[in-house]
C-alpha cells in the first residue's frame, strides 16, 4: 500500500511537472498554443487591416497579441457585426489580458496565417453593446446578457 501510494504521488508530481514546462514553453512559442497563452507572433504576413471584416465573420477564433509590453498572445473568440470586428472577454475581471488592452490598445491579430496591426478599444456604449452582445450569444450559444459588466467587449480598428 505504502509502495502504491509513493507511486501515485511520483507519477501527479510527473504530470504536475509536464504540465509547467508545457506552460512555460507555451510562452516562447509564436503565438498561442490552443487554450495556452503564447508568446508574440514571429510567422504570418502582416496586411492592412480592412475596412469590412465580413471575410473573417464564419471563423471561430482568432489569435490577438496583446500590447508590446505583455509580450503574450491568446486565442480567443470575436464576432463581426456590421462589418466591423469585436473580441469579446468572459469575466473580464477575473483575467488579466482585458486589463493590458485597456491600459495600451495597441494590438495584433492573427487570422488564417495574416496579422492586422488593430486599436482596440473597450465598448461601453449601450447601442454597440445591445447589438454586438447578441451576435456573440448566437454565435457560440452564451447567454449575452452580461456584457458591459462582468464581460467586455472590445471594438478592434485599424490603427
Amino acid at each position: 500500500m505504502r509502495r502504491a501510494l509513493r507511486w501515485l504521488a511520483a507519477m501527479a508530481a510527473a504530470l504536475i511537472a509536464l504540465l509547467l514546462i508545457a506552460l512555460l514553453a507555451a510562452r516562447f512559442h509564436d503565438g498561442p498554443v490552443g487554450p495556452f497563452t503564447g508568446g508574440t507572433f514571429r510567422s504570418g504576413v502582416e496586411s492592412p487591416a480592412p475596412c469590412d471584416w465580413s471575410f473573417a465573420a464564419a471563423g471561430r477564433t482568432l489569435e490577438l497579441e496583446l500590447p508590446p509590453a505583455a509580450g503574450r498572445s491568446v486565442t480567443t473568440w470575436y464576432a463581426v457585426v456590421d462589418g466591423k470586428l469585436y473580441v469579446p472577454c468572459g469575466l473580464a475581471q477575473q483575467k488579466r489580458w482585458p486589463h493590458a488592452v485597456v491600459a495600451d490598445g495597441r494590438v495584433r491579430v492573427r487570422i488564417e496565417g495574416r496579422i492586422y496591426a488593430l486599436a482596440a478599444t473597450r465598448v461601453d456604449d449601450p447601442a454597440t453593446l445591445s447589438r454586438v452582445a447578441p451576435e456573440i450569444g448566437a454565435k457560440y450559444g452564451v447567454p449575452h446578457d452580461g456584457f458591459g459588466t462582468r464581460d467586455w467587449i472590445f471594438a478592434l480598428a485599424a490603427r
